[in-house]
């Protein structure tokens, strides 16, 4: 996907590139100028064009380059790295800056980067994003920078690429706070869970020992001419309700939702059906969650606050 300029190129850090520059063509005038030789004063045009384009070529080479993102997950985690592909019209280093990860270039590098007409092909590299905070990302504040063509200064600018596809950064799994649940809870968006009926045949089985006389299908007993049991239904497990308001404090709101997942996973392992209530943007929300990762979805989703209390 192609970038948002956020702000026009600088160069980075140019006292010491400049300050070099400056001196060598006054250095290099002085000398030309007490010798009157032409081929000194050629030479030093030579180079003082090459300081020049060394310096500001970067620039061009920064405002001239396309930068995009060519693919992303659908899911992260906070602290996690999060692989992102990205793609260049030229080489130049990526910066991940929001959220924050390690540069990595990107851009064509030699004749396997050229298509088959001799014109440039986009180089892909990987960026390795490290979400500090749970969220759903859309879009990346990346630092694209060049030192094209001699390497003398770089040049950056701030552009926004925006990803494919949205990537939910849930929290880190924390320890199950069981304040946090509510047994028997059986709300949900428009699904209720109905307990299963213990007296329910499921199928039958043979006889094992333990088992008792009062489960011994007969007419199966005497088709198979072992001895048969009744399979029954064991009763079904009611749903908690794990609640999941998330405190202003950033800090507090990140600790708060990894103990909500970790609640909401301890849950699950025990064969407990789940519903989860988290604050969206849209307002609160209660349904169930089948596995970690829809509730991490959720959890990445859910902004700090309490529900407004209902009108009287």
């Amino acid at each position: 996907m192609t970038s948002r300029s956020r702000r026009p190129p600088r160069p980075q850090r140019p006292l010491v590139p400049v300050t070099a520059a400056a001196v060598s063509l006054a250095s290099w005038g002085t000398v030309a100028h007490n010798s009157g030789s032409g081929w000194v004063q050629a030479l030093g045009a030579v180079v003082g064009g090459v300081l020049v384009v060394g310096l500001a070529g970067p620039a061009v080479a920064v405002v001239r380059a396309r930068v995009w993102c060519e693919g992303a997950p659908t899911d992260g985690t906070v602290g996690k790295a999060v692989d992102v592909a990205v793609a260049a019209s030229s080489r130049v280093r990526i910066t991940p800056l929001d959220p924050p990860g390690e540069p990595v270039f990107a851009g064509p590098t030699a004749r396997r980067d050229r298509r088959s007409d001799g014109a440039a092909r986009p180089g892909l590299a990987t960026m390795v994003l490290r979400p500090v905070r749970r969220g759903v990302i859309g879009h990346v504040l990346v630092e694209v920078a060049s030192a094209a063509p001699f390497g003398l200064l770089w040049w950056t600018r701030r552009v926004a690429l925006r990803l494919p596809t949205e990537v939910h950064v849930g929290p880190r799994l924390g320890a199950p706070d069981p304040s946090s649940a509510v047994a028997g809870a059986t709300r949900g968006d428009g699904t209720r869970h109905v307990p299963g009926d213990a007296s329910e045949v499921r199928g039958v089985r043979p006889y094992r020992p333990g088992d008792s006389r009062r489960q011994v299908h007969w007419p199966a007993t005497a088709h198979t001419g072992a001895l048969m049991v009744r399979e029954t239904e064991a009763p079904a497990a009611r749903p908690a309700q794990v609640v999941a308001f998330l405190p202003a404090d950033p800090d507090a709101a990140e600790r708060a939702a990894a103990r909500a997942l970790g609640t909401v996973v301890s849950l699950q392992r025990a064969g407990v059906p789940v519903v989860l209530t988290t604050l969206e943007p849209a307002g609160v929300r209660v349904a169930p969650v089948t596995d970690r990762r829809a509730a991490s979805r959720r959890l990445a989703r859910a902004v700090p606050g309490q529900p407004a209390p209902p009108p009287r």
